[in-house]
């Protein structure tokens, strides 16, 4: 059975991460505003509550495959509610839930901050801005297969830069979840993934759902290219017990 993967994106500015501060516990505006750029005490504030409006909902039976979250969403649940659904990290470690009910991934880029919540043991979550990368970024970071994979999606007629960013954010993904059997000194060519999760037939803008193998385990996740951003969360799906 696939896990419940839910996921939010917010915006990430000064105003509205003064704006949901009421929802953030003490400790964790402590653990924000120890970040030392602005824009990442913004980033961290605004992608802990929209995980914790995640944890709600998915509490509530309601699933949130891809929510841009606003203040009306907020308004469901109680600013009570979200003070008891505390966030630690991320000082020494990725961030939890205090309690441990469900695991989290929370992810910022520019302007944008991202969460993803599931029942599942572990999550990870990436969003990245859509940009040009010099060819040396894809030789470093990806395998010939993904390159080749990079080639025909090009010559399907979708752009190169979505589609390496999109790539890129499914490797981050993959990796935050703690899953992947990797060495202790890996490159993320160590990631051999097919590219782009759904086929080719995926470009801007598009929500796909999506299984795939990575390292030797399974994955189920979600894809979201835009023109501006790419965003990929995925969680480990435990294997199928033998019948006997």
């Amino acid at each position: 059975m696939t896990p419940p993967l839910a996921i939010a994106v917010v915006r990430a500015d000064e105003g509205t991460a003064a704006r949901l501060e009421p929802y953030l516990t003490a400790g964790e505006r402590r653990a924000c505003a120890g970040q030392r750029v602005a824009a990442r005490r913004a980033q961290s504030a605004c992608a802990r509550v929209a995980a914790k409006w995640l944890r709600l909902e998915l509490t509530a039976g309601r699933g949130a495959p891809l929510v841009s979250l606003d203040a009306a969403a907020l308004a469901a649940h109680r600013p009570a509610d979200y003070l008891a659904c505390a966030i630690t990290g991320p000082g020494g470690g990725p961030p939890r839930f205090d309690d441990g009910a469900f695991a989290l991934s929370l992810s910022h880029a520019g302007d944008l901050a991202a969460a993803a919540v599931t029942t599942a043991r572990a999550v990870g979550v990436d969003v990245e801005r859509v940009e040009a990368r010099a060819a040396v970024f894809a030789d470093e970071h990806f395998t010939p297969r993904e390159r080749r994979g990079l080639a025909r999606g090009v010559a399907a007629g979708v752009d190169r830069a979505a589609l390496e960013t999109l790539l890129w954010s499914a490797k981050e993904a993959l990796y935050k979840t703690g899953a992947l059997d990797l060495p202790a000194r890996f490159s993320f060519r160590d990631i051999d993934i097919a590219l782009p999760p759904g086929g080719v037939r995926l470009a801007p803008p598009s929500v796909r759902a999506f299984a795939l193998t990575a390292r030797g385990g399974q994955f189920f996740g979600r894809a979201v290219l835009t023109g501006a951003f790419a965003l990929v969360a995925t969680v480990p799906v435990p294997p199928v017990a033998a019948l006997g």
